[in-house]
């Protein structure tokens, strides 16, 4: 998840452009979190958003990677 968030921090506006309706604050605050408060996460809290928002994450950014030209995927 830290990755992922990373990822996000660095992509910017990008994200929304190419994946609007994900909740790209979220994920990139997300990784702060972790790293903050880490003695006190919820490994449930964790294993249901591994379950329930990285497929959908990941569906998204599949169809926008499919979009984009062969050029900005390098």
């Amino acid at each position: 998840m830290l990755i992922v968030s990373e990822a996000a921090i660095r992509l910017k506006d990008t994200a929304e452009l190419h994946c609007p309706g994900v909740p790209w604050r979220d994920i990139r605050g997300s990784g702060n979190w972790l790293r903050h408060q880490y003695d006190s996460v919820d490994v449930e809290t964790i294993w249901n958003t591994i379950q329930d928002d990285l497929p959908p994450l990941r569906t998204a950014v599949e169809k926008a990677l499919v979009s984009l030209p062969d050029s900005a995927q390098a």
